[in-house]
């Protein structure tokens, strides 16, 4: 009988993955492997080409990580093995697996990790006017672009030919209170990527127009600066911009990019942005914790999420998750300010060109 410790040599995670319908996505990098499935789960796999060492993470930060005996197991529901216990589960998905072909070899060779350099990123001269992708292709006006115009760069990889290189639209990540660019958020048309070696542990893109953890007195936390910016452009009128700071996480919050954050504005309002989806959810509730300091985990079942919080257990219904019932189960006040796009999936959403056409479709289908 073949144990547990040789099916991690024989079958790798990847295999387990494809076989359930996750896609690879090599733009996301080839160190480690990300891959998604069709309802949005996502994983990211370390050591591709080596099945006995690789070990899995899930994006949206629970417990679910391990080798390709926890991929497994987390997720036999998927599966269409029967059984009568999970053990047993396992192990007919395993052997079947081990049976089967691989249809995913890795054909490369992961490139040694890079240290970011800042003097590689050659700056160009900026003005909201040569934005357009910002105000032509995702809907914001020249009085927001203006507005964030000092947390914003135009740059050009000096590293890549320069007669193929064009300017992108940079934001620079920083930790909170330095002035240190440790890496870039790099935003185009038809392109979306991160500087070699960017700090995505500890940098955050921070626009902050207080100028002081004492003049701050309300933080919104993003997953990326166009929502952000779109926030701003939605709610102006609403916004007290002399006492407000703006921080994107960069699509993925890392804990010690949080703890960072917290520790520099500990009296200001907390508020998130984050996405109106499952993942959004999720990101209010990983805040939410670390605002109460308290320890925290989850794992995700087939369609409920199982939470422990200090030394209570709970769970909630994906359908149903939020923080305001997150924190009537789990009984902490966090005192989080949770601002949601309505019916769409995040403010940008609200102001992108392709959102008026539909609009304007729609207007004309009525009339």
């Amino acid at each position: 009988m073949i144990t547990f410790r040789e099916y991690r040599e024989k079958v790798s995670i990847m295999q387990a993955a494809e076989s359930l319908g996750y896609v690879v996505d090599l733009r996301k990098g080839r160190r480690s492997l990300e891959y998604k499935h069709l309802d949005g789960d996502t994983v990211i796999i370390s050591n591709p080409r080596d099945p006995g060492r690789q070990l899995y993470f899930n994006r949206d930060g629970s417990t679910d990580r391990g080798s390709v005996i926890d991929f497994v197991a987390s997720r036999l529901h998927r599966f269409s093995e029967s059984y009568s216990s999970p053990v047993e589960g396992v192990n007919k998905v395993l052997s079947r697996l081990a049976s089967e072909p691989q249809a995913f070899t890795p054909a490369f060779t992961p490139p040694p990790p890079k240290a970011f350099d800042a003097a590689r990123y050659e700056s160009q001269p900026l003005s909201a006017g040569k934005l357009h992708y910002l105000t032509k292709e995702r809907g914001l006006d020249r009085e927001t672009v203006a507005r964030f115009l000092p947390f914003i760069r135009l740059v050009k990889d000096t590293a890549k030919d320069p007669e193929k290189t064009y300017a992108n639209i940079a934001f620079p990540l920083t930790k909170p209170g330095a002035d240190a660019v440790i890496g870039y958020d790099f935003r185009n048309y038809g392109f979306r990527s991160v500087a070699a070696g960017s700090d995505r542990q500890n940098g955050m893109w921070i626009a902050d127009f207080a100028g002081s953890p004492a003049r701050t007195r309300n933080v919104f936390f993003g997953e990326n600066p166009i929502d952000i910016m779109s926030f701003y452009q939605l709610r102006r009128r609403e916004l007290d911009m002399a006492s407000a700071v703006f921080i994107s996480f960069g699509g993925g919050i890392a804990r010690n990019q949080i703890r960072l954050a917290l520790e520099h504005w500990p009296q200001a309002a907390k508020r998130t942005l984050f996405d109106n989806d499952y993942q959004g959810r999720v990101y209010d509730i990983l805040l939410a914790t670390a605002i109460a300091g308290k320890d925290s985990s989850f794992r995700k079942g087939s369609d409920s999420l199982h939470f422990t919080v200090s030394d209570k257990k709970f769970e909630i219904p994906v359908s149903k998750l939020s923080l305001s019932t997150f924190e009537r189960a789990s009984g902490i006040r966090s005192g989080l300010h949770v601002h949601k796009a309505s019916g769409v999936k995040d403010f940008n959403d609200l102001l992108h060109p392709s959102t008026a056409q539909k609009k304007k479709r729609s207007g004309e289908a009525i009339m």
